[in-house]
């Protein structure tokens, strides 16, 4: 098993620019990361996904949570809807060329699939099933 050290232990053996490294360092693994959080939810209408986070606040990490409902729903929120046909294009707003996405969230079975190279500013996704609401962690 991997030891643990809290930075107070040894705080004595640092010079002062290493403690603030090593205590910010600390704080940040020890809770403080996230992927971002909800700021706005789906309306009591939406059935399967009322409640459910459509909009977002970043987190501390480096990725953007975008949620993306289902081609034809209207009134839940969400930043984008899926196209009746082929892909959309999603402005993630990373400003670097995200390595990939996942899918944290889904009202029914659908994959998602990159149809174009990402670049830094937009990805463009198509998905198995455009009926499907998902919100995605693009990273």
């Amino acid at each position: 098993m991997a030891r643990t050290y809290n930075p107070t232990a040894f705080i004595k053996e640092l010079s002062s620019n290493m403690r603030t490294w090593v205590q910010s360092v600390h704080l940040q693994f020890n809770g403080n990361v996230d992927m971002g959080s909800g700021t706005a939810t789906a309306p009591s209408s939406a059935g399967i996904n009322a409640g459910v986070f459509t909009q977002f606040k970043q987190g501390n990490s480096s990725g953007v949570l975008i949620r993306v409902a289902g081609h034809g729903v209207v009134g839940s929120g969400a930043s984008y809807n899926w196209p009746a046909a082929g892909s959309l294009v999603l402005n993630h707003g990373l400003l670097r060329q995200p390595i990939g996405y996942k899918i944290v969230d889904k009202d029914k079975t659908v994959d998602v699939f990159r149809t174009v190279a990402p670049d830094k500013n937009q990805i463009t996704l198509q998905p198995t099933d455009n009926t499907a609401s998902v919100t995605l962690y693009v990273f």
